[in-house]
């Protein structure tokens, strides 16, 4: 076995705290893998419920795209149990840098976003203020009927499907962690956790902005006057409006309920598959 596939292993076997607050609250955030050519893939194993459970470990990971993926990626991703990739990228992301997969897992492309010409035309609109544009995405992630198609496509999937599940958008943050926020909350972790995990991306983006930031500058031309690093934050206000355009169904769940109409049964079902006992408290 590779020595860094190994590692990795050990790792996700072994759920860290990241603190312990005072009142004996253990806060339990998606944990790292550390892979060679894949950024910001963290597993959601540990992350407490509501209920008393714990998430699987190696059941559900979220990342960056796979394209830069080393053989080893792979094959720990493989030997953890890695089954199901969604990508929930546009066609044309999905062409420039595609996917590094093994033969036996399943590819889903499932897209949140058209990349057709109303969101070329948004971008054109709000290109100077990046913040806002961000921003703004996240509650079509709640109200576009493309989005609801979507996420209604990937619970199925997580439903009915065998292994771990890893889906990812480009870098792992807006898309990605708007499906994180959906699957924690099916699984019952409170809001206060979804939020949090949301935030561990900034961690982790870091040692890959400078290379992404390049990247946009030359995408956005001369003319960009703009901050580009909010393109590369995973800001609080980004989440809280995702979250917050699901006020009118009653929250993620209630939208998960009345929207991508997931049933009791659903609830049941994604709370046994990805869910167990928790025993004890994780040792730090």
């Amino acid at each position: 076995m590779h020595e860094n596939e190994a590692r990795i292993i050990r790792q996700i076997n072994h759920v860290e705290s990241e603190n312990e607050h005072g009142d004996g609250d253990w806060r339990i955030v998606s944990k790292p893998l550390g892979l060679e050519g894949v950024d910001n893939i963290r597993d959601m194993g540990g992350i407490p419920t509501q209920d008393g459970r714990r998430i699987r470990s190696g059941m559900l990971l979220r990342s960056a795209n796979l394209h830069k993926a080393s053989d080893a990626d792979l094959a720990t991703l493989d030997r953890l149990g890695v089954r199901n990739i969604i990508d929930l990228r546009t066609r044309q992301e999905r062409h420039m840098e595609e996917d590094r997969l093994l033969p036996d897992w399943r590819y889903l492309p499932i897209p949140v976003f058209d990349e057709g010409a109303e969101l070329g035309k948004q971008l054109r609109g709000l290109i100077t203020d990046p913040g806002m544009f961000i921003e703004s995405l996240y509650p079509q992630m709640i109200a576009s009927p493309m989005a609801v198609d979507c996420w209604k496509d990937c619970f199925g999937r997580l439903i009915d499907e065998d292994g771990g599940t890893l889906w990812h958008c480009t870098q792992g943050k807006d898309r990605t962690g708007a499906l994180a926020a959906l699957i924690l909350a099916s699984l019952g972790v409170d809001e206060t956790l979804i939020v949090e995990d949301y935030l561990e991306t900034n961690r982790f983006m870091p040692h890959v902005s400078s290379k992404l930031a390049q990247k946009l500058e030359a995408v956005l031309g001369a003319s960009f006057d703009g901050d580009v690093n909010q393109f590369l934050t995973a800001a609080p206000a980004y989440i809280h409006a995702f979250i917050g355009a699901t006020t009118r169904y009653g929250g993620l769940v209630g939208f998960l309920r009345m929207k991508v109409g997931l049933t009791a049964a659903d609830f049941a079902r994604l709370r046994e598959r990805y869910t167990c006992e928790a025993t004890s408290a994780p040792q730090a």
